[in-house]
């Protein structure tokens, strides 16, 4: 083992880029480390040397993933190969698991390097089997309890660590939120509506403009309402202004990087199914989960008949539908402005969802979740 111990990690998704990034900053502030990978430009921002960007590897329903199938198969040839010449003290796959998987068996018999599974597949839920997974990693760290019995239950050491997001986002009292709207130039008094479209270019295409469409029906109920848009990095942002555009909104909507500003700021927000939606719930923010896909995915989704009975992680974990679900057809510009100016004026409504939110918060775990990482990474390479 080199001197500084170097530890490589794949994150083929947006959310597993910011897992990756704020895990390799915690590496980082507890020992001096070389940070390798695959990822995404939050990765590349923390120290990582990225051997592959990963953007655009990640897809939605089968349709959408078989095409990228051909090109992320050589991709993960040349990984392999490069693992196997180069192995590292450490490595973190997370997430990610169709391509993670296939690559720790690709390569799992030629070297003897520890692997730490961070965001095992299917973490949310209850009923996930990783009877697979067992003999290809060394330990796993998972965000969620049950995922942790579950694991033990197929023979893997697993530790539940909690959930990353409540490390970046912090549910804000009156006071706070008046003060970090003040801080991103927002009038207090006013009614503020995130918009939260996604990550992905599918996403940015299907459900941008029925968000747009709707706020702009919401303007027109509501002469004081502005809107925080969140572009993704992986987004450009010139593909969301011009939406904007076309909308008649830009004097009343405000492009932001990133979630956590949005939700910890705004009194509700429109939020495509993904991990955005466990962000606002971190931040205690009502909210609407919409989703629109492609007429392809919708089709796929009414010939597989999907057992999950909700999309939405918040009620996918809670069991429950905390937060209302417009989807495929519901989720068009008139329907969502109607269901959301219903929350807007039901004070009772939207205490409620905050509570559960809040409390849904409290099974995500405690704050330090990436230190917590950070140090099992550190144990297994120190053994």
């Amino acid at each position: 083992m080199s001197s500084r111990p170097r530890i490589f990690m794949v994150a083929g998704e947006p959310s597993a880029d910011q897992h990756a990034a704020m895990l390799g900053e915690a590496l980082l502030r507890q020992s001096d480390v070389q940070l390798g990978g695959v990822g995404q430009s939050r990765m590349r921002a923390a120290g990582f040397d990225l051997f592959l960007d990963s953007t655009g590897w990640s897809g939605i329903g089968v349709v959408e993933s078989l095409r990228r199938v051909p090109r992320l198969l050589g991709r993960k040839r040349v990984l392999a190969a490069h693992l196997i010449a180069e192995p590292p003290d450490l490595l973190v796959p997370i997430d990610f698991g169709a391509f993670n998987a296939r690559l720790l068996r690709q390569v799992r018999d030629r070297w003897t390097c520890p692997v730490l599974y961070y965001f095992p597949p299917r973490s949310w839920s209850r009923t996930a089997n990783y009877s697979r997974l067992a003999g290809l990693v060394d330990r796993v760290a998972t965000p969620f309890p049950w995922s942790e019995g579950r694991l033990h239950e197929a023979g893997i050491d697993a530790t539940w660590v909690g959930h990353p997001v409540v490390d970046r986002i912090q549910s804000l009292g009156t006071t706070e939120r008046a003060c970090l709207r003040a801080k991103l130039g927002l009038d207090p008094e006013r009614t503020l509506i995130g918009l939260l479209p996604g990550s992905r270019g599918m996403e940015i295409r299907c459900n941008g403009p029925q968000m747009l469409g709707a706020a702009q029906m919401i303007a027109r109920e509501l002469p004081d309402a502005t809107f925080l848009l969140s572009v993704a990095p992986s987004v450009p942002e010139g593909v969301l202004r011009e939406q904007v555009r076309r909308h008649g909104l830009e004097g009343r909507t405000s492009l932001i990087a990133g979630v956590p500003e949005i939700v910890q700021a705004a009194d509700i927000a429109l939020v495509s199914s993904g991990t955005a939606t466990l962000e606002a719930a971190a931040a205690g923010c009502p909210m609407l989960i919409v989703y629109r896909g492609t007429r392809l995915m919708s089709v796929e989704k009414r010939l597989r008949r999907f057992g999950v009975g909700f999309v939405g992680l918040p009620n996918i974990l809670a069991d429950e539908e905390i937060a209302p679900e417009l989807l495929d057809g519901d989720a068009m510009a008139p329907r969502i402005a109607e269901r959301a100016l219903a929350l807007l004026t039901d004070e009772g409504a939207m205490c409620a969802q905050r509570e559960h939110l809040l409390a849904l918060r409290e099974q995500l775990g405690s704050t330090g979740v990436s230190e917590r990482v950070a140090r099992l990474a550190l144990d297994m390479i120190a053994r």
